[in-house]
């Protein structure tokens, strides 16, 4: 079977990834790292393979939960193994599943805080709305295609690329190595995203006369609020009820509230002083098309 994996390998994968094989396989005498290869049955197993470095072993699991694996699937395994543990070049599942779970979380905060900067028609958080919502969906899609392995397992940050090519380029024009000014561009870009998110969020967030954060929501037990966000106290008006989130403007007047009626979550949104979107709607459709008017007049009077 080894010899098998062996021959899938060098006929289906890169020089460069051949190369690395021959010098992980190789005695140290010729140059190489002098690890072998073993094919085993561990009863959970969640990469396909393990690395060990005190035997210097590579072993490589020939079947998972419910099916063998193919000679394909365990060359994979083994591609992964010295991408992973060898030449470090591919990121750990661990690490995957942390980070990408990390930023998939950041993602959607930032993304809910930006869309609240959009609804709430008041000075200046518009544009921080729409800044944050870019951040947000920038932070998703580095976690979700992190998570799902892409680029090596570290995803991709489609904007810290960009400052990073910004950099590069920069570095060339200006005689200094691109390398450098590639990750100082990646550099000033965590920095200024890191300053953007913080200031927009209170910026957001921010009602004066209100605490930035307090537990117990209109004088009753439960709930807590953070500046015009109140979540998780009972709703007044529905006995059995629930408000699982309300987002209020500068007068303390609510724009969208989700809360629990009847056993069901459903929706409330109004343009304060000019008509309700949305009253006690519970189909997602008219959910989503009640939430673009309101972005629509919040985007409009923030301009």
């Amino acid at each position: 079977m080894i010899d098998q994996v062996l021959d899938y390998y060098v006929n289906n994968y890169s020089a460069e990834s051949t190369l690395s094989l021959l010098q992980t396989l190789s005695h140290p005498s010729q140059g190489g790292l002098g690890y072998k290869l073993q094919t085993f049955n561990p009863y959970i197993d969640l990469d396909g393979w393990e690395v060990d470095h005190t035997s210097k072993t590579i072993k490589l699991d020939t079947s998972s939960l419910f099916s063998n694996y193919t000679i394909q699937d365990i060359a994979i395994n083994l591609k992964e193994a010295i991408e992973t543990d060898i030449t470090k070049q591919r990121s750990s599942m661990i690490s995957r599943i942390g980070w990408g779970t990390g930023k998939v979380v950041v993602g959607v905060i930032e993304t809910v805080v930006g869309t609240i900067g959009i609804i709430v028609p008041e000075p200046g958080t518009t544009l921080a709305g729409v800044g944050m919502v870019t951040l947000g969906v920038n932070s998703l899609t580095d976690g979700v295609t992190q998570l799902s392995g892409a680029n090596q397992g570290h995803g991709y940050n489609l904007l810290g690329s960009a400052f990073g090519k910004v950099g590069s380029v920069s570095a060339e024009l200006a005689g200094y190595d691109s390398v450098v000014g590639d990750k100082i561009g990646r550099g000033v870009f965590m920095v200024s995203s890191l300053a953007f998110g913080s200031i927009g969020t209170v910026k957001i967030l921010n009602v004066k006369s209100l605490s930035a954060i307090r537990f117990g929501v209109a004088g009753q037990p439960g709930g807590v609020e953070v500046g015009r966000i109140a979540m998780a106290y009972p709703s007044n008006r529905a006995m059995d009820g629930m408000t699982i989130i309300n987002i209020s403007n500068n007068s303390g007047q609510f724009i969208l509230r989700f809360v629990t009626h009847n056993g069901k979550l459903v929706v409330n949104g109004r343009i304060v002083g000019v008509s309700k979107i949305l009253k006690h709607e519970g189909n997602w459709k008219v959910v989503v098309k009640g939430l673009l008017k309101l972005l629509a007049h919040g985007a409009k009077q923030g301009m």
